[in-house]
């Protein structure tokens, strides 16, 4: 049985590998009725587009939406789940059963979600396209719908067959697509130093981000039956129990929502530029990069906070805490137990939304890389999660 398990990680690994191979194709099956060389060049001439937009040989394929409609539905049951009592009764008193009805509520929603953004797609395709009609809207919108149903479906494959987390996988793919060109660019471009400088100041920013990504503080318990051994021993002996509090415990997440947020901010800019005249004349790209960076560093700060405080609860950590018997040394049990880890967990989720907010907020940090922090930031994490997953497969075979 130890070897079988074994065993099931090449086959896993090869299986994640096919579906990569599957996504990586639909992602060059182009959408009906769009000229895709003339949808570049109108992209590539868009000062507020292209701030968002850098993939210089894009192909409006049936797979574009890709995994982000899962990853926005998932986002929004789980603010769902913390507002919505009945939603928060079915994820903690349901048990598994629970879960998978929460689970098929974000897929109903990943639907809608993808249903939507395929309409704003289609209708902002309009003035470019040749011809438009009701039926070639319809065409466009099925056709990203149904792309975007089918990279959720293989991403849940991933998650129960194959290796890693689905999304994340499918997230790290795209983020990789852009590798091979980035490199061409930077080899051909620059000279020995600047490489030099690039390739040391960005493993220099790897490993900090791995330091602070993996670092947390010790919150050491301390239970019933500990304390009365210490007491009756009289022996001051350190507990082995304790609670990690991660720096980043939100991880990406924040940018993720910040970036959510300032995708719909510039459809509304962009949408009433063309309506009045604004005080602010957005043709300037270092203007719209102040501008949209001063509001990401201020909202992935706020949601930083947020975040790691909807994850965590320290009053149902509290709660939980006092139910088994276990306390915090020097803290009573209660009201002050969950006001201490209130504290703590505010203080570092702002040490977390700091560090966040000022990689983020880098200069010319995509011009020098080829990709940006975010992207740096999910790799790394897709990496150390996608490793460990391994590393528990393989220490199968001892146990």
């Amino acid at each position: 049985m130890q070897e079988k398990k074994v065993d099931n990680l090449i086959p896993k690994i090869l299986y994640t590998l096919a579906i990569i191979a599957l996504i990586r194709l639909g992602n060059f099956i182009p959408v009906p009725n769009v000229d895709q060389e003339y949808l570049i060049n109108i992209l590539n001439s868009n000062p507020s587009l292209k701030t968002f937009f850098n993939n210089e040989t894009l192909i409006l394929s049936v797979f574009s939406l890709g995994i982000i409609p899962s990853i926005n539905a998932s986002i929004l049951i789980q603010l769902l789940t913390s507002a919505v009592p009945s939603l928060e009764r079915l994820q903690k008193e349901e048990g598994e059963a629970g879960r998978r009805q929460i689970k098929q509520y974000t897929r109903f929603l990943t639907l809608f979600l993808a249903i939507l953004e395929s309409i704003s797609i289609a209708l902002s395709l309009r003035p470019i396209l040749y011809t438009w009609n009701l039926n070639i809207c319809g065409e466009i919108v099925l056709a990203l719908t149904t792309g975007a149903m089918i990279v959720l479906w293989l991403s849940d494959l991933i998650t129960e067959k194959g290796i890693g987390n689905g999304s994340s996988v499918i997230i790290t793919l795209n983020i990789l697509s852009a590798l091979p060109r980035t490199l061409k660019t930077i080899t051909q471009d620059g000279n020995l130093t600047t490489i030099g400088i690039n390739f040391l100041s960005l493993t220099a920013l790897i490993i900090g981000i791995l330091y602070v990504q993996e670092a947390f503080k010790i919150i050491p318990l301390l239970s019933a039956k500990q304390l009365f051994t210490q007491q009756s021993q009289n022996a001051n002996q350190v507990s082995k129990s304790y609670i990690p509090l991660r720096i980043n415990q939100g991880g990406v997440m924040p940018i993720i929502f910040s970036s959510t947020f300032l995708a719909f901010l510039t459809i509304i800019i962009n949408y009433l530029a063309s309506r009045t005249n604004l005080p602010i004349k957005l043709d300037d790209p270092r203007i719209v990069g102040l501008i949209f960076g001063t509001i990401n560093f201020c909202l992935i700060v706020v949601f930083s906070i947020f975040y790691s405080n909807l994850i965590l609860n320290p009053n149902e950590i509290a709660k939980d805490l006092n139910k088994m018997a276990i306390t915090i040394p020097g803290i009573r049990p209660g009201k002050q137990t969950a006001s201490f880890l209130k504290k703590t967990l505010t203080r570092l989720s702002l040490l977390g939304a700091l560090f966040l907010g000022i990689l983020v907020a880098i200069p010319n940090t995509r011009s020098s890389y080829g990709f940006g922090v975010t992207s740096l930031l999910i790799l790394i994490g897709v990496t150390v999660d996608t490793t460990r997953q391994i590393q528990t497969l393989l220490i199968s075979k001892n146990y």
